[in-house]
């Protein structure tokens, strides 16, 4: 997986991995590093991965070396969390030539950054400007890289993004949800050591606190809505129009991660789930 491909006179030497990776996300490997080539990657990628916060519940310990989690992603047909997703799209981009720094954030939720910044994203420089980038969001994550900008918005699709710098080196990313601008998440521009990252993880999975630890939780994002699995309870936007199922069985489950989200488990391999999961009436 990590040897060399021989390249034709005139390439640059390029990793196998590298060519089983552009071949998952149907993308032919770029030549250039380009802004327009940064947010190709950026939606191919989330399109072909989900965002898959499953490990718990199937008895796997989150893998962070990176070699583990290309074989989880492209042969064995899941999905990762922030620092997953991310990591690989780093490690992709790298090879590309990219300049890429990884920092951490704190995500809001019901209107209140956490306290902990557990949730990876990355900047990337591209034609003389930083772009943030975010494959390992979740539903309401965005589709092509953010400029780094103070009041830079972007629409995509039926999604608004808007970035805000909060002071010297503080940003937040928003969301717009009727006329109103959303805080997703605030991150510092500063160095982070590889173990910072790791701590992260093992927050993620493990601690109480973490959202994580007892809630059943998938993720695909589309330019029309996406789809998000939340316990038992699937909700699928296209076009603006929501529709939501509610699952009764571990046998249904594994039919909506197949579906919804190209995951491919078995009833079996789920070791433990949160308690009372199907006791939802229908």
């Amino acid at each position: 997986m990590d040897s060399i491909l021989v390249a034709a006179e005139g390439k640059p030497l390029r990793p196998l991995w590298l060519v089983d990776y552009f071949e998952m996300i149907k993308l032919v490997m770029p030549r250039g590093r380009s802004s327009k080539i940064l947010a190709d990657i950026h939606i191919a990628h989330i399109n072909a991965i989900a965002y898959d916060m499953l490990d718990v519940f199937l008895g796997v310990t989150p893998a962070f070396d990176m070699a583990d989690i290309r074989k989880k992603l492209f042969s064995g047909q899941r999905g990762g969390g922030c620092s997953q997703l991310n990591g690989l799209l780093a490690a992709v981009l790298e090879s590309l030539g990219f300049n890429v720094r990884r920092v951490l954030s704190s995500v809001v939720r019901e209107g209140r950054a956490s306290k902990f910044f557990t949730h990876m994203v990355l900047l990337v420089s591209a034609d003389n400007e930083d772009w943030v980038c975010d494959a390992g969001f979740g539903y309401r994550g965005f589709l092509y890289p953010l400029r780094l900008q103070h009041n830079a918005q972007d629409i995509q699709g039926i999604h608004e993004y808007r970035v805000q710098k909060k002071q010297d080196a503080t940003w937040c990313i928003q969301y717009k949800r009727s006329a109103l601008w959303v805080d997703m998440y605030v991150f510092k521009e500063k160095l982070y050591e590889s173990e910072d990252f790791v701590m992260a993880q093992f927050f993620n999975s493990y601690f109480p606190l973490s959202p994580f630890k007892a809630n059943l939780i998938c993720a695909k994002p589309s330019l029309e809505g996406g789809n998000y699995l939340l316990n038992t309870v699937l909700v699928s936007v296209k076009g603006g129009v929501r529709a939501q199922l509610v699952i009764g069985s571990v046998d249904e489950l594994v039919d909506v991660l197949a579906q919804y989200f190209l995951i491919k488990v078995d009833s079996a391999d789920f070791v433990a789930l949160p308690v009372g999961i199907f006791d939802v009436v229908r």
